[in-house]
């Protein structure tokens, strides 16, 4: 996203506040270092994305909009409650998926009126590569016990990969002709995982668990994915596209197609012309 904001034209100071909490930075260091980056940069706007277990009181830093970017499911990762709670001094919410929203509207229903989704996206530097894969399936995700389940009844047809990240990450995709997409617990059926943009983008077919509809209409999908709803329907899918060639070209030219409108630049922009409104409403 922050190359997205540059190819438009802005400037962007970043700050990685997961690796410094990783390196174990208290956060009265971290609180110094961004009042640094603050005075130096000058920005017009704050953009928090994630907020994993950040203190509430980070926002109280900012003279400017702040906007808070949840990109994980609320209802399965709950360490950005503090800082929605701070509800006042943010001026804008994006969450991940529309279940995210009804936990907004349950628990948090004073920040709906600036709350909306902000869907995942793809890459414009991914390479689809070409069409000589010598992998007929793959899963590259992290493998959870509901995961494992589903792939228990198609281990004979799909490869699973872990540990590769990175360029060694999109090779394995650039190398499969279909790319399996599984929820990785009960609570996250709603999320849209950024590995179905990976896939897409890398050239893959995708084989996904079922996904809300809504989601898909938004990013105009409904041609470009196989959907099952359950592992033996997965198995069944799979053993047809392992025999129609045709409708493999036909998936893969859709999937192209989908990710035109939905690469990271085309977020930046929908950010952009938000930005502008909350800056237009910030007093002199």
């Amino acid at each position: 996203m922050a190359n997205a904001f540059e190819r438009a034209g802005h400037t962007v100071g970043r700050f990685d506040y997961r690796a410094r909490r990783k390196k174990f930075k208290p956060w009265w260091l971290m609180r110094h270092e961004l009042f640094g980056l603050t005075d130096a940069f000058e920005p017009d706007i704050v953009l928090i994305q994630r907020g994993e277990k950040m203190p509430a009181a980070l926002t109280n830093i900012f003279k400017v909009p702040v906007v808070f970017w949840s990109t994980e499911p609320l209802s399965r990762r709950r360490d950005v409650d503090k800082l929605l709670s701070k509800q006042a001094s943010l001026s804008w919410v994006y969450v991940h998926t529309y279940t995210c929203m009804s936990v907004v509207e349950k628990e948090f229903p004073e920040l709906i009126p600036r709350c909306s989704v902000m869907h995942n996206a793809g890459a414009i530097e991914n390479d689809p590569g070409d069409t000589q894969r010598s992998r007929f399936a793959i899963f590259n995700r992290n493998v959870s016990e509901r995961r494992a389940q589903w792939l228990s009844e198609v281990e004979d047809l799909v490869d699973v990969v872990g540990g590769n990240y990175g360029e060694p990450y999109f090779a394995d995709l650039r190398d499969s002709k279909i790319s399996v997409n599984i929820h990785f617990a009960q609570e996250s059926v709603d999320d849209f995982e950024t590995g179905i943009f990976e896939a897409l983008a890398s050239g893959c077919v995708v084989v996904t668990e079922k996904l809300n509809p809504r989601t898909v209409a938004d990013m105009g999908m409904q041609d470009a994915l196989v959907q099952v709803d359950s592992p033996q329907q997965l198995r069944e899918e799979l053993l047809a596209l392992q025999n129609d060639e045709a409708r493999m070209q036909k998936l893969q030219y859709h999937g192209r197609e989908a990710m035109v409108a939905n690469h990271w630049d085309s977020r930046a922009a929908q950010m952009l012309e938000k930005f502008s409104t909350l800056l237009d409403l910030t007093p002199a």
